[in-house]
C-alpha cells in the first residue's frame, strides 16, 4: 500500500502551523527581549542571568502538573488557552519599562506556556501514526529550528528602522495566528475513553505514576536529566552572550542577531540529516554527541580576542553549537514520544 503522507493528516497540518507561528514569535520575542536588556536598558550581567530563569524556572516547578492536565483535559483547549494567554502577558510585555516588572511579565507569562508543551506531545501522539512520530517530530524540529534562524536574523534588520518593543509585537501578531489556527482545529476524537478513565484518578496517584515511569526506564531517567541540565546552560548561555557581544563588541549590537541566527542554522542541519531516518539506533549516544557539540562551541567562543580578530571569527561556533542544541531537542523529543 502507498504510505499516507503526513501532511495529509489535516489535523497535524493546522497543529503544524499554529506550532511554527509560535516559534517563530517566541524567537523573535527573546531577541527583543535580550537586547532590551543589553542596549536599552544596559542591565548589567545580575540581571541578565535572571532572563533564563524567568523562562526556565516554571517549567521546572510546573512541568509535571502541565503533564497530567494533557493527560485529563482535551489537548486542543489546553493549547488554544496557553496561547491565548501568553498574547496577554505579550502585550502587557510591550508597555513595560523596567527591567524587574519585565522579568515579572516573563516569568507570568512562561507559567502560562508551560501547559502547552506535553498538550502538543500528546497531541501529535494522538494523530500521528507511529511510524511517522520521527517524521513529525524532526519537522517540527526543522521548522523551529528556521524560526531560530529567520526570528534573530530579521530582528537585528528590524531594529535599523524600529525599536525592540516593536519587535515584541511581531510575537503576538504570531500569538493571534496561532490562537487562529488553534480555533478551527477541531478536537481529537481519539483515545475519549482512555482520557475519561484516566481523569477519574486522583491526581496525587496520577503524579506519583508518572515520576515512577522516568525512574523504572533508565533510558528515560538519564534522557531527562542530561536534558535539563543542558537546557539550563543553553538558556544561561542564551542570556549572557549578549553581555559578552556588548563587552567585546560593543559597537556591533547586530551581532547578537547573526550569533543566533547561526546556531539556528546548525541546529536546522541537523534536524534535516535526522529527518531523512526512520529510527535512531542510540539516542542516548547522540544526545551526549549534541552535548559535546555545544561544550566545544563554547570553548571556541570563549577563545575570541578582538583585538587580534575578526569579528566574523566568533561565529563560526555558531553553527557548530547549534548542531548540539538540535541534537538535545530533537532527540529528548522523540525519546519521549516513543
Amino acid at each position: 500500500m502507498k504510505k499516507e503522507k503526513l501532511f495529509a493528516n489535516s489535523s497535524y497540518k493546522k497543529f503544524f502551523i499554529s506550532s511554527t507561528a509560535a516559534s517563530f514569535g517566541d524567537l523573535f520575542d527573546m531577541f527583543a527581549v535580550m537586547t532590551l536588556f543589553t542596549y536599552v536598558w544596559h542591565a548589567n550581567s545580575l540581571w541578565i542571568t535572571l532572563i533564563p530563569v524567568a523562562y526556565a524556572l516554571p517549567s521546572i516547578l510546573l512541568s509535571q502538573a502541565a503533564g497530567n492536565l494533557a493527560d485529563r483535559y482535551d489537548k486542543v483547549q489546553l493549547m488554544f488557552l496557553s496561547e491565548l494567554v501568553r498574547l496577554l502577558f505579550t502585550c502587557l510585555l510591550f508597555f513595560t519599562n523596567e527591567p524587574l516588572l519585565a522579568l515579572g511579565v516573563l516569568m507570568l507569562r512562561s507559567m502560562s506556556s508551560v501547559m502547552k508543551v506535553p498538550a502538543q506531545l500528546s497531541y501529535v501522539r494522538e494523530v500521528v501514526k507511529e511510524d511517522q512520530l520521527m517524521q513529525a517530530s524532526t519537522l517540527q524540529n526543522i521548522m523551529f529550528q528556521v524560526a531560530k534562524v529567520a526570528g534573530p536574523f530579521l530582528g537585528a534588520a528590524a531594529l535599523t528602522i524600529t525599536t525592540p518593543k516593536a519587535c515584541i509585537l511581531v510575537n503576538a501578531a504570531a500569538c493571534m495566528i496561532s490562537i487562529g489556527v488553534l480555533f478551527s482545529l477541531k478536537k481529537a476524537g481519539k483515545n475519549i475513553q482512555g482520557q475519561a478513565a484516566r481523569s477519574s484518578h486522583q491526581a496525587k496517584e496520577t503524579y506519583s505514576n508518572g515520576w515512577k515511569i522516568v525512574f523504572q526506564h533508565s533510558l528515560l531517567l538519564r534522557v531527562v536529566i542530561l536534558f535539563h541540565l543542558s537546557y539550563f546552560v543553553v538558556m544561561l548561555v542564551d542570556a549572557q552572550i549578549s553581555i559578552f557581544l556588548r563587552d567585546v563588541l560593543p559597537h556591533h549590537p547586530e551581532m547578537l542577531g547573526w550569533l543566533l541566527s547561526g546556531i539556528g542554522l546548525g541546529a536546522l542541519a541537523t534536524g534535516v540529516y535526522l529527518n531523512r531516518k526512520k529510527q535512531v539506533h542510540h539516542p542516548f549516544r547522540l544526545l551526549s554527541l549534541g552535548l559535546l557539540l555545544f561544550g566545544g562551541a563554547l570553548f571556541f567562543i570563549s577563545c575570541f580576542n578582538p583585538a587580534v580578530m575578526s569579528r566574523y571569527f566568533i561565529l563560526i561556533a555558531a553553527p557548530i553549537g547549534g548542531g548540539g542544541v538540535g541534537l538535545n531537542l530533537l532527540l529528548f523529543n522523540y525519546i519521549v514520544q516513543t
